[in-house]
C-alpha cells in the first residue's frame, strides 16, 4: 500500500507545483547560483552535497527549476519509508502508514517547490534517525562510525547538522547507561562518541574537499563562518543577547504547544507517571529521548541565531524560524501514537494533571503567538497555514481540546481519535491551505516580469554588465533568478527615490530599474513598461587611485586623513561628523569619486554630503555596501575629499555592544578617477 501511495503522492505534488514561479528570496537565488552557475570553490554556502546533486539540473536547460522540484519530490517521498520503519517499531502497520504519509503531506511539503536544501535535509535526517534508533546493539565502533558519518552527510547538505552532534552524543550516553549499566557503559559511550565525532568531521571534510578542493575544508563556510565571527561568544556578549533569546525562546515554546499539544502531553505523562514508563518499550523510551534531544539542540540553535540578529530590525527578534527544527515533528507524532500498543493504561489522575494545564497553555499560546510574533509561511509553514486561515485555526483548537478531553477520559480512544481523525483531517485541510497560499505564486510580479524581459532581450555577455536596481532586496534577487548570471549586480534604491547618475556604476553597460523610480531626463530606456525600464548606459570613468579602508591609510595615495577609525577586515568606520581625506597629489580637474560604503545604523534614513572644493553632492546609503559615483569639476589644485555625516551614533546607545564611538558610515573603498570626454 505504501509504495502505491508514494507514487500517487509524487504525482500529486508535481501537479500542485505546476506553474508556480519561484518564491523564496534571496535563498533560492543563492542556492541556484551556487549549485548551477559558479565553481564550487566560490560558494559561500558549505552545502556541498546539495550543490553537487542539484548541479545536474543544468541538464534541463531553462527548465532547471522544474527539475529541481522533481528531485525534491523524490526525496520527500523517499523519507516516508524511513518514517514508516521508525513508527513500525512502536505502532501498528495502519498507524505507521498514516503517520508516514501525513508527515510528507504536512505543510513541510511546501519545501519541495523551493530551490533549497530543506527537503534533502529532511530525508537525510530520517535516514540518520532510523539508523540511530534501530541499531543500538551494534558494536560501539560501528554504531559511532555509521551515525557520525550520516551526520557528516547531513552537514554537507546544511551546516546546521553540526549542532545535532552534542544531542547525538547525549543520546549515545543515554543508550549506554540504559542498556549497559553494569557492562562497561562508560567505555562504550566514550568509544561511540569519539567514533561519531571523528566520522562526522571526516565525512564533512572529505565531501567538502571532493567538491570544492581546499575551499571545502572551511568548516562553516564563508557565509556562516562570517556570522559566527561577528557573533562573539564572550560572556558579556551572551549576556547582551540574553533578553532577545528569552523572547525568542518563549515564542518557540508556545508555538510548539500550539502545534504539538498531544505529543508534549505524552512526553510529560511519561515523566510524571511511573506506570506509563513501565508500560513503554525500550525502543519507545529511546525514541522519546532521541526526539527531545534533537528538538532541543535544533531549537536552541534557532533561538540563539534569532537573538544574534534581533538588533538588525524590529521584526527580526520575533520571527519564528521553525524550519530549522520542524524536521523533528514526525518523530513527535510517533511519540503520541506509540501508547496504542502499550499493555496498560496510565493513571487517570496523572493524565488529568497533564492534560488540564496543557489545554490552558494551548489556549494561551493561541492568543499570544499570533499577536506577539511574526509568523511567515516559509519560516514556519505548519503555523503559517493556521495563521493565514482563522477558520482553520479555530477548527484546530476545537479538535485539540476534544482530543485532550477524550485522551484524559480514555487514553487509547484519544490517541485513536488523534491518529485516524485529527491527523488525516488536518493533513487534508492544511494541504488545501498550502495550495491557496502558493496559488499567489502563479502570477508574475514586477520583478519576475523585469527579470524575464532582461533575460530575453540581453545576451549572456550583456547580462554580465547588467545592474538591477529597485527598492526590494528580495525582489532584486528574484530578478537575478531569471537573468541567471552571477556576474549581474544589484543596486538598492529607497522607495520612490529617483534613479540618479550617482547610482550608475562604472563597468556596467545596462541598468534594469524596477518600480516607481524616475530616470534622469537625458536617459532613454530600451524597454519601458509600467513595472520596469531597461536602460543602456555608458559611464565615463578612468580609475587613477584607490583607497582601501581595510588597509592602513598612512602613506600611499593619502597625505593625511581625519574621522576614519582603525581598519578592520571589511573596511573602516567613520568617526565623528566628518571624514576628511587629503590626497598626496592634486585631484584631476574632471574628477570622479567612486565610493563603496553602507550606512549605520542600517535602518537610518540620513542624507550624507560629499564635498570637493565647495561643491556639494548629497547622497543616501542603505545597510549593505553599494557603489556611489560622484562627478566634480575642480580647479586642479584641490587635494581633499570630505564626507559630512549629519547623525553619527554610538553603537552602545542602540544596544549594539559597548562601542562608544560616534559612527555613521562603513567605508569599504574610495576610488579617484577622471573622465575622458
Amino acid at each position: 500500500m505504501l509504495p502505491v501511495a508514494l507514487i500517487l503522492f509524487a504525482v500529486y505534488l508535481s501537479g500542485r507545483m505546476t506553474g508556480l514561479y519561484p518564491m523564496v528570496f534571496a535563498d533560492e537565488w543563492l542556492y541556484s547560483s551556487a549549485a548551477r552557475l559558479q565553481p564550487f570553490e566560490k560558494s559561500i554556502l558549505p552545502s556541498w552535497l546539495f550543490l553537487g546533486l542539484f548541479r545536474t539540473t543544468n541538464a534541463c536547460g531553462a527548465g532547471f527549476l522544474d527539475c529541481a522540484r522533481g528531485l525534491n519530490v523524490l526525496m520527500m517521498a523517499a523519507a516516508a519509508p524511513f518514517i514508516y520503519m521508525v513508527a513500525r517499531k512502536v505502532c501498528s502497520k495502519p498507524v505507521s502508514i498514516v503517520l508516514a504519509l501525513a508527515s510528507i503531506l504536512a505543510p513541510i511539503s511546501s519545501y519541495v517547490a523551493y530551490f533549497m536544501p530543506e527537503t534533502m535535509y529532511f530525508l537525510s535526517f530520517f535516514v540518520f534517525a532510523w539508523t540511530a534508533l534501530n541499531f543500538p546493539h551494534a558494536k560501539p565502533l560501528q554504531y559511532g562510525l555509521a551515525t557520525g558519518a550520516l551526520l557528516g552527510v547531513m552537514s554537507a547538505v546544511k551546516v546546521h547538522a553540526l549542532f545535532l552532534l552534542p544531542a547525538h552524543i547525549a543520546f549515545i550516553g543515554y543508550l549506554c547507561v540504559t542498556r549497559y549499566r553494569h557492562d562497561g557503559w562508560l567505555r562504550r559511550a566514550l568509544l561511540m562518541a569519539a567514533a561519531a565525532c571523528a566520522a562526522m568531521v571526516g565525512v564533512k571534510m572529505a565531501l567538502g574537499y571532493l567538491f570544492a578542493g581546499t575551499a571545502g575544508l572551511n568548516f562553516l563556510g564563508n557565509f556562516y563562518g562570517t556570522h559566527a565571527t561577528n557573533s562573539t561568544t564572550s560572556f558579556d556578549a551572551l549576556l547582551r543577547i540574553l533578553p532577545a533569546a528569552m523572547v525568542s525562546l518563549k515564542g518557540h515554546l508556545l508555538a510548539l504547544v500550539i502545534l504539538m499539544p498531544l505529543p508534549l502531553a505524552t512526553l510529560l505523562l511519561h515523566v510524571a507517571d511511573a506506570r506509563a514508563r513501565a508500560d513503554s518499550t525500550p525502543y519507545q523510551r529511546s525514541l522519546q529521548m532521541f526526539a527531545v534531544l534533537m528538538l532541543c539542540a535544533a531549537g536552541a540553535m534557532t533561538v540563539m541565531f534569532t537573538a544574534t540578529i534581533a538588533s538588525a530590525g524590529p521584526e527580526e527578534g520575533v520571527r519564528l524560524h521553525q524550519r530549522y527544527y520542524d524536521f523533528v515533528f514526525p518523530l513527535l507524532l510517533i511519540v503520541a501514537a506509540a501508547p496504542l500498543l502499550a499493555p496498560g493504561t496510565p493513571s487517570f489522575r496523572r493524565r488529568l494533571l497533564v492534560a488540564l494545564p496543557m489545554a490552558v497553555l494551548f489556549l494561551f499560546a493561541g492568543r499570544v503567538v499570533p499577536a506577539e510574533y511574526i509568523i511567515g509561511f516559509v519560516d514556519t509553514p505548519e503555523l503559517g497555514v493556521l495563521e493565514k486561515s482563522p477558520a482553520l485555526f479555530k477548527l484546530w483548537k476545537e479538535l485539540v481540546l476534544l482530543v485532550l478531553v477524550v485522551w484524559t477520559l480514555k487514553m487509547r480512544a484519544g490517541v485513536l481519535l488523534f491518529v485516524f481523525l485529527v491527523i488525516p483531517l488536518m493533513t487534508y485541510k492544511t494541504d488545501s491551505q498550502v495550495r491557496r497560499i502558493q496559488e499567489h505564486s502563479r502570477t508574475a510580479g514586477a520583478y519576475d516580469n523585469a527579470g524575464m524581459a532582461a533575460s530575453k532581450h540581453l545576451t549572456r555577455e550583456q547580462t554580465s554588465k547588467l545592474t538591477v536596481a529597485g527598492d526590494s532586496r528580495a525582489g532584486l534577487t528574484r530578478a537575478l533568478f531569471y537573468i541567471d548570471n552571477p556576474a549581474a549586480a544589484i543596486h538598492d534604491l529607497r522607495p520612490g527615490a529617483p534613479f540618479a547618475r550617482e547610482d550608475l556604476a562604472p563597468g556596467q553597460d545596462w541598468v534594469l530599474v524596477v518600480g516607481d523610480h524616475k530616470l534622469p531626463d537625458d536617459i532613454r530606456p530600451e524597454i519601458k513598461t509600467a513595472d520596469f525600464a531597461l536602460v543602456k548606459v555608458k559611464v565615463d570613468h578612468k580609475p587613477l587611485a584607490k583607497v582601501a579602508f581595510a588597509k592602513p591609510l598612512d602613506g600611499g595615495v593619502l597625505a593625511g586623513f581625519e574621522g576614519v577609525a582603525k581598519p578592520e577586515h571589511w573596511g573602516a568606520w567613520s568617526e565623528g561628523k566628518e571624514v576628511r581625506l587629503r590626497f598626496a597629489q592634486p585631484l584631476p580637474k574632471t574628477l570622479n569619486v567612486l565610493l563603496r560604503a553602507n550606512a549605520f545604523p542600517p535602518t537610518a534614513d540620513q542624507e550624507f554630503v560629499m564635498v570637493v572644493g565647495g561643491q556639494r553632492r548629497p547622497f543616501r546609503l542603505i545597510g549593505v555596501p553599494q557603489d556611489r559615483l560622484f562627478q566634480f569639476e575642480t580647479s586642479g589644485a584641490e587635494q581633499s575629499v570630505t564626507i559630512e555625516i549629519p547623525k553619527p551614533v554610538a553603537p552602545k546607545d542602540l544596544g549594539y555592544g559597548t562601542d562608544h564611538r560616534l559612527i555613521g558610515i562603513a567605508l569599504t573603498s574610495l576610488e579617484i578617477g577622471t573622465r575622458q570626454d
